[in-house]
């Protein structure tokens, strides 16, 4: 398998910190997930689509445990990335790991499971 052609992104409020190992993509997520976090979201996101279908990825664990709010506009973010590597064939699962004392990161999320409930799931820790 080859090496991961997606760079971390950090700004002063946000940051993604995308690892791979094996077959599993993680995706680390800090900050504040709002409107000047959306571009560099959507962008990374689609980066790491291609990475998912070059590297037949299995799966896509997102961390969030770090975020302390996200907009609507990362969550579209997210429906476009889930959108994309389902329609492109792949049998990628994508998994949400929660703060579970942040109970919004659960509630924000729960629309994106019950969307595509085959692929996307939520774990609180």
């Amino acid at each position: 398998m080859s090496n991961l052609r997606v760079e971390p992104v950090f700004t002063d409020s946000f940051g993604i910190e995308p690892a791979l190992r094996d077959d599993t993509l993680s995706i680390r997520l800090s900050g504040t997930g709002d409107m000047a976090a959306a571009p560099s979201l959507g962008i990374c996101l689609k980066a790491l689509q291609a990475e998912v279908v070059r590297l037949s990825i299995n799966v896509v664990a997102f961390d969030v445990r770090g975020l302390y709010f996200l907009n609507s506009s990362c969550l579209k973010a997210f429906i476009s990335f889930i959108c994309g590597v389902a329609g492109q064939g792949q049998k990628c699962k994508v998994q949400f790991i929660t703060d579970a004392r942040l109970g919004w990161q659960r509630r924000s999320l729960t629309a994106l499971e019950r969307m595509s409930p085959e692929l996307v799931s939520i774990a609180d820790t």
